[in-house]
């Protein structure tokens, strides 16, 4: 073993050699080698008595290009450690880079792997499936299963896209796909209507079906569907209720039920009895005297003598005529003006109005 001055002057030349900026000379070099070679022979157990072979000579080293023996030095702590690892180990950011220089196709590997997991589910939370079917009760579901036994449509293609009043409206195709049809059913009754694609796109397609509501009356159920972009059909539904004994239509049945009671109360003709506008959900109506043949406008309709006006015969001859309701509810006068004639008909309903006597007084 080295003694303490000779491993003090080791420690200190291969501090110097195999530091960051370590530089010796011929001499200390030589000197290097010397003592780390006395300590290697020393450290090494004895070997067999023999003949030994002249040393080398030493060979020419650039001091910055030493390479360090394996060897043990002993610290201030007296803790031996390995030259090796002395020389070898780096600075922790040096580490990380390396191990990621080392191990860069695993992390290309697993960054490619968390892309398409998250490209998977975006597709599933966003993407577009289509609409979603309609849900149709068990009696639905035999009408459905009677058009698609009819042999009409294309075989998979009938699907129920809307319901109006009770009617559904299904979707179909005929002809391999080439034409587009919209069908309308209740019960035993269905009102089909093809096209070709591009009409469908350009025009659209309707169809009709009269739902029976009593002896005198039916519900009228109209479609009209278009197709998208994206070829899908886009479905524009009315209804109202008709009678055979009135050209007049309603939204529905309490609706024309309310119209019949107006006759009897208020002597109107129930043939010409019609809504032309609602003020919230208060219908406002129109009608013919029976007795008068005098046009008249009348509010609500749902109680005993309502509120109701009547034009001056002497007005008939004239192109344009308007019917003018003032009601008064809580202190709050509302006016209804009603423009019909041979022109355009409407109905302006103006809150809070005050007439010019009264805004005088």
């Amino acid at each position: 073993m080295l003694d303490a001055d000779e491993s003090v002057e080791l420690r200190a030349l291969q501090a110097r050699a195999y530091g960051r900026a370590g530089a010796l000379n011929e001499p200390e070099a030589a000197r290097l080698r010397e003592l780390e070679a006395g300590k290697t022979r020393r450290a090494e157990p004895p070997a067999p008595r023999g003949p030994e072979p002249p040393a080398p000579a030493p060979a020419h080293i650039e001091p910055a290009h030493i390479e360090p023996a394996v060897s043990t030095v002993v610290d201030g702590a007296g803790t031996s450690v390995s030259e090796e690892d002395r020389t070898t180990a780096a600075p922790h950011g040096d580490s990380t880079l390396t191990a990621l220089r080392r191990h860069w196709r695993l992390a290309v590997a697993i960054t490619a792997a968390f892309i398409a997991v998250g490209l998977v589910l975006g597709w599933l939370i966003f993407a577009d499936r289509g609409p979603a079917p309609m849900q149709l009760s068990a009696q639905q579901e035999g009408w459905q299963s009677a058009i698609v036994a009819s042999g009409d449509f294309d075989p998979g293609s009938v699907r129920a896209v809307a319901e109006e009043e009770g009617v559904v409206i299904w979707f179909a195709t005929k002809n391999e796909r080439a034409d587009v049809c919209l069908v309308l059913g209740h019960e035993d009754a269905t009102a089909p209507a093809c096209t070709t694609r591009e009409q469908a796109t350009i025009q659209g397609v309707n169809a009709t079906l009269a739902k029976p509501v009593s002896e005198a009356q039916t519900y009228d159920i109209q479609a009209q569907m278009f197709l998208t972009q994206d070829g899908e059909p886009a479905v524009i539904t009315r209804s109202y209720i008709t009678s055979s004994q009135s050209t007049s239509m309603f939204a529905s049945e309490a609706e024309a039920e309310a119209a019949t009671t107006l006759a009897a109360q208020t002597g109107l003709d129930r043939r010409t009895i019609l809504v032309v506008g609602y003020d919230d959900e208060v219908p406002i109506w129109t009608g013919i005297d029976t007795s008068t043949q005098r046009y008249c406008l009348v509010y609500d309709g749902s109680m005993p003598d309502p509120p109701m006006v009547c034009d001056d015969s002497l007005m008939l001859a004239d192109a344009d005529r308007t019917l003018v309701l003032d009601v008064a509810d809580d202190g709050e006068t509302t006016r209804y003006e009603y423009q019909f004639g041979y022109g355009q008909q409407y109905l302006t309903v103006r809150r809070g109005w005050e007439s010019d006597d009264a805004a005088g007084e």
